[in-house]
């Protein structure tokens, strides 16, 4: 797989790739679980997106928070990520190889996560299958400095294929992302039995990842550290029906009650 190249000048994203880039991209994540476009930000975006996250940080506390939904994203300087043409031929040729399907008209759906602070210790190791066929991965900022956890993503890679039974992926869903389920998955024998990837990130690359067929998590970071994702999800079989909504409902349980119990545990 080539790397861009562009000068730092230069704010816009990656050229358009070719056919046969974007299918040994799918080979890549077919083969290794991962596949990295590297360097496809460039810096000057990166660094706005960052003053960006350091900005609503500070409106939250300093401590971890979450944005999903296309409002958010609008005003931010990843804008220029989800309107990219390049990043919307990858995201429909990697659905298009995984399901040998042609992609809906659906846009991405794009979210970002920080983690920081002690709720944002709680966001690790929460393994789980994403609702969407492909997830593009843009890391932000990832702690480097010496003693600090950069939050590694720890990836199961391709467990099963893509569920077009809603019923089905929800039972599997609440199999394997219940809390004792997580602490089996984290443990050393289920990594080194399922063949666990731990993905170390660079800012600037884009990692793309089947995120419906692989589990995966990220690794805790230190309270003190901030690691900033933003997140591209592509390719929903489910979409619009009544499960697909009972799952969110599932899902943002699950964040609001990490939330109290980090605020319980402040309290203290």
């Amino acid at each position: 797989m080539r790397t861009p190249s562009r000068d730092d000048k230069n704010d816009t994203l990656l050229p358009p790739l070719a056919g046969d880039e974007i299918a040994a991209l799918a080979a890549a994540i077919d083969r290794c679980g991962v596949g990295v476009l590297k360097a496809a930000v460039p810096r000057p975006l990166l660094e706005r997106s960052r003053r960006y996250v350091d900005h609503e940080l500070k409106q939250h506390g300093g401590q971890y928070f979450g944005l999903a939904g296309r409002e958010w994203i609008e005003e931010s300087p990843l804008a220029a990520v989800a309107h990219s043409n390049a990043i919307e031929a990858i995201l429909k040729g990697l659905y298009r190889h995984a399901t040998g399907e042609a992609p809906d008209l659906r846009p991405a759906a794009p979210s970002l996560r920080v983690l920081a602070g002690s709720v944002g210790l709680r966001h690790s190791y929460l393994f789980h299958y994403d609702s969407y066929v492909v997830t593009a991965l843009v890391p932000l900022m990832i702690p480097s400095a010496p003693y600090e956890l950069p939050g590694d993503l720890v990836l199961f890679p391709n467990l099963r294929r893509v569920r077009r039974n809603a019923i089905v992926n929800i039972i599997e869903k609440v199999m394997v992302e219940s809390p004792l389920a997580c602490r089996i998955w984290k443990s050393h024998w289920a990594q080194r039995r399922f063949g666990a990837q731990v993905v170390k990130m660079e800012p600037g690359n884009i990692y793309f990842f089947w995120g419906m067929r692989s589990l995966h998590a990220n690794q805790p970071c230190l309270p003190r550290s901030i690691r900033s994702t933003a997140l591209f999800h592509f390719g929903d079989p489910h979409a619009g029906t009544f499960l697909k909504r009972l799952s969110a409902r599932r899902h943002q349980a699950r964040l609001r009650r990490l939330g109290q119990m980090a605020n319980a545990s402040q309290a203290e």
